[in-house]
């Protein structure tokens, strides 16, 4: 016998769908997982054999040990995100002394790898760019990590004033030409 449509239901043009969002389960045990483990631990258990209190105290000992690791884990990773607040308050207060400074910064190329070139110029500004203090030299950003200097400083070749016969440049002698001279005398 052939059946008809249900009577009643309407095709009003509306259609509902549920959706359902599903997280993946943690791997991690929490204190709440625990007790209920220990909760259905005791419960189902063995009338005849029941769960000795060394163990149960074992049991309680362990939930005491994790939950004491948990504070401590949370106590350093709050000590490690003020460690880093204070850093930046350095960094930047660093920084800002570079304020009209002349410096010395490395050249780097896309990869982040020193190109071996630098420029010199003076500190016109500072920012802090996605947490990381900036120094602004001829109008362009360059990061703290990329200062090498600050002030004058001499190259190696230009502070290397000695001259031939253990003298340096302002005439008087050197170590080394005194060394020499004392074993050409013995």
């Amino acid at each position: 016998m052939p059946t008809s449509g249900v009577s009643g239901a309407s095709n009003s043009g509306y259609h509902y769908e549920r959706t359902y969002t599903l997280e993946a389960p943690s791997k991690e045990l929490t204190t709440t997982d625990f007790m209920k483990l220990l909760a259905a631990q005791l419960r189902y258990q063995d009338m005849t054999n029941p769960m000795s209190n060394s163990e149960m105290m074992s049991t309680m000992t362990q939930m005491s040990s994790i939950s004491a690791m948990n504070s401590m884990t949370q106590s350093v990773t709050n000590m490690t995100g003020a460690t880093n607040d204070v850093l930046m308050v350095n960094m930047t207060s660093y920084a800002t002394g570079m304020m009209g400074k002349e410096v010395t910064i490395a050249l780097v190329d896309d990869d982040g790898k020193a190109t071996g070139e630098k420029i010199t110029g003076t500190v016109e500004g500072v920012s802090l760019f996605e947490g990381t203090p900036m120094v602004y030299v001829d109008g362009k950003g360059y990061p703290l990590s990329q200062v090498m200097s600050i002030g004058e400083v001499k190259d190696k070749e230009e502070s290397d004033d000695k001259v031939e016969g253990g003298q340096d440049s302002s005439g008087n002698e050197s170590t080394e030409g005194n060394q020499n001279q004392e074993v050409s005398q013995a």
